[in-house]
């Protein structure tokens, strides 16, 4: 049997990185109910504690290593945040925002996984519910003139003030020489752009609380495509509304995000009614959940070539342009996430050669990166194929990176 040492080193050390709170020894006080993954090892990357779309990647590795009962728990402790805060967080402790929303796919994962909700009946109907409430945090809380929804956040504008002077100013290079009303603006639009996950990126402009999203409206496509399929399941009655609010929203997505000419879903700013003019992955959610049509599937393959995110290490999460290497979120890095969206992406619709050169990239670095520093990273350069930069240096991460390669390995068969 061929050995693969990336694999080893992941199965030895998913333990590590799963944690079990008591007594008040969860991140700030705040214990979890069920045993979680963080995306780092304590010790190995600051990042231990528990996330939001994170998890969803690496339960993307869990399923696959037959770790069901940690993935069933990294659900269960979203369920339990939603029916406590309203929404889930984007990490555990943190009361003014959200994260991208992921949690449907996780569920659908984990039952797919498992052989179907009639398994495990209870549990279903819990996470069918727990995603109904989800769904309307975003529809009710998030949404914008155009029907669709936004990134946001439900700080006061003292707390968007501090946000200011703490992440943005220390990693954007901003000036705290400016009055408070301006930093709570910045600060506030800042805020939204961490709840995309992408923080922080030149998608918006610096407008985030301006713009409906490509990745975040295909998202909740998937919650109106799932949620009518369990209310059929689960007798709710109420089938007609979800299949009308997903061909609504995709009506929506096609007029807004929707950009023949360049062959793209683009993020849209609804304040000054038109398209994001930086070109991100983003754009390639409505693929990967199924959203976008089978013309617009092949429109945006035969663009890629000439977009040029990808480079001969990897797919950039966004192209090349003035100013872009002062994001982390930006080109030329590129992010497991990211690289996992695209080739599900393509291979739902049937591309399966250009969905396999991209995820042969991702896996080659990963392998060529560990053999020279015995560590996973969650971010890498396209260009250089080496540890990416940004605002802040590359954290150790067995998390997303993890979850993603194993996804891959196992697709490709190697």
């Amino acid at each position: 049997m061929k050995t693969n040492p990336v694999r080893d080193y992941i199965r030895a050390n998913w333990e590590r990185s799963i944690y079990r709170d008591a007594n008040g020894s969860g991140f700030r006080g705040e214990d979890l109910p069920f045993a979680y993954t963080s995306p780092c090892i304590r010790g190995e990357g600051k990042f231990y504690f528990f996330f939001y779309w994170d998890t969803y990647f690496t339960n993307l590795g869990l399923l696959r290593d037959g770790l069901m009962e940690t993935a069933a728990d990294n659900i269960r402790n979203m369920l339990w945040l939603i029916r406590r805060q309203g929404y889930m967080p984007n990490h555990v402790g943190i009361t003014n925002r959200s994260q991208p929303p992921y949690l449907c796919r996780m569920v659908e994962e984990y039952f797919a996984a498992l052989g179907g909700p009639e398994r495990e009946p209870d549990f279903f109907r819990e996470c069918a519910e727990g995603l109904r409430q989800e769904y309307f945090f975003w529809t009710l809380g998030r949404h914008t003139p155009t029907g669709l929804q936004r990134h946001g956040h439900h700080d006061t504008e003292a707390g968007c003030a501090v946000f200011y002077d703490g992440p943005v100013a220390s990693r954007l290079g901003l000036s705290k020489d400016v009055p408070e009303a301006e930093k709570a603006i910045v600060g506030g639009h800042h805020m939204a752009e961490a709840e995309t996950g992408w923080d922080f990126n030149p998608r918006f402009a610096g407008r985030c609380l301006d713009h409906n999203p490509a990745d975040l409206n295909g998202l909740l496509f998937s919650y109106e495509t799932f949620l009518t399929d369990a209310s059929e399941r689960l007798g709710w009655g109420d089938e007609a509304l979800w299949r009308r609010r997903s061909a609504e929203r995709k009506e929506r997505v096609d007029a807004f995000h929707w950009c023949e000419k360049a062959g793209w879903f683009f993020d849209y700013d609804f304040v000054q009614g038109r398209q994001s003019e930086v070109l991100a992955l983003s754009g390639l959610l409505p693929l990967f959940t199924g959203l976008a049509s089978a013309g617009q599937a092949a429109r945006v393959v035969a663009r890629l070539p000439e977009l040029e995110l990808e480079r001969g290490h990897g797919v950039a999460v966004t192209h090349e342009r003035p100013g872009c290497r002062n994001y982390q979120w930006a080109f030329p890095n590129a992010w497991p996430p990211l690289t996992y969206v695209a080739v599900e992406g393509l291979r739902r619709y049937g591309f399966e050669a250009d969905a396999e050169r991209i995820a042969r990239k991702f896996l080659s670095t990963t392998d060529r990166l560990f053999a020279a520093t015995g560590q996973l990273w969650e971010k890498t350069d396209v260009e250089t194929g080496e540890v990416a930069g940004g605002e802040y240096d590359a954290a150790p991460m067995i998390g997303w990176t993890a979850g993603v390669y194993i996804a891959l390995d196992e697709w490709l068969g190697r």
